[in-house]
């Protein structure tokens, strides 16, 4: 294992009765899939132990020294712009495949070909459903289900092999975007003059 695989390292703790909830990112060990985060409960007396696992001192290369800078951040007080950006995305693509499916027979499942990241990806309950029968890891971002295929012949192979009724559509984040701002209900309250 290199070093570059292990680092940067980023995980949460959650101390709750008798122990930790302790969430940290799952290695995959593929290229072509996104790391996911695993939830794992630790008890009081093996936190210790758990953390030093985390830290992969077995990855160290000799001689080679590397600097853990800890910074302990409340979850509830830090969101990065990035992530808030994430957010919203996820929010728009969710919607837009809820409402272009109503367009497709049913029983057939949307799938998103984005070309922004060169992917072919399911929404929703749909995700779920064919994580769950073909027993997947459903990936959730912002609480939304998500599949994430690679755009590539054995990506779109194991699609296939997962899902036989599919319509696939083409599209970018920023074809959703503007979607998504074109029919989001407007909340404004207008005042009485």
């Amino acid at each position: 294992m290199s070093q570059s695989n292990s680092f940067p390292l980023f995980f949460t703790l959650e101390r709750v009765d008798n122990g930790y909830i302790l969430s940290s990112k799952e290695e995959t060990g593929s290229l072509t899939q996104e790391a996911t985060f695993r939830k794992e409960v630790v008890a009081e007396d093996k936190i210790h132990s758990r953390i030093g696992q985390l830290l992969h001192p077995d990855a160290l290369v000799k001689e080679h020294p590397v600097v853990f800078r800890v910074e302990a951040v409340s979850e509830n007080t830090y969101k990065s712009e990035e992530g808030v950006q994430v957010e919203s995305l996820m929010e728009a693509k969710l919607a837009f495949a809820h409402f272009k499916s109503k367009n497709i027979p049913p029983g057939t499942v949307l799938a998103l070909l984005v070309e922004d990241t060169k992917s072919i990806e399911i929404f929703g309950l749909e995700a779920e459903k064919i994580a769950k029968m073909n027993n997947l890891k459903v990936v959730r971002f912002s609480g939304i289900p998500m599949l994430r295929f690679p755009n590539s012949k054995e990506g779109q192979k194991h699609l296939a092999s997962l899902c036989t009724n599919m319509t696939v559509m083409n599209t970018s984040h920023e074809k959703i975007l503007q979607w998504y701002s074109e029919h989001q209900v407007a909340t404004e309250v207008k005042s009485n003059k």
